[in-house]
């Protein structure tokens, strides 16, 4: 349902997240359409703590760390799995950021 071009339009199988900012203001979807943690009477119970969590770590990583794709000329490609996988893996190269 993730990539699900009569759900999410055309650019569906894009990584956009700006899909859900308007005026930048996150607009969240109906649970209805990106079932992953379910949605009504049986959603899941750790759907806000690894929401939590996931955004926790990835301050703490921006706030201290730049990131680079370790080959800029590879272009990154997906394979089209139950999940989102990206063909290849994703190698970044991260550098400390200084402080100011």
């Amino acid at each position: 349902m993730g990539r699900m071009k009569n759900l999410w339009g055309e650019d569906a199988e894009d990584f956009k997240p700006e899909r859900w900012l308007r005026d930048g203001i996150f607009q969240p979807e109906s649970p209805y359409k990106f079932a992953a943690f379910n949605a009504g009477p049986r959603i899941c119970l750790g759907k806000d703590f690894a929401y939590r969590q996931m955004k926790i770590v990835s301050m703490a990583l921006l706030r201290f760390f730049r990131f680079k794709l370790a080959d800029e000329a590879r272009t990154v490609t997906y394979r089209t799995m139950f999940t989102l996988h990206i063909d290849g893996g994703l190698y970044l190269r991260a550098t400390p950021r200084m402080r100011s």
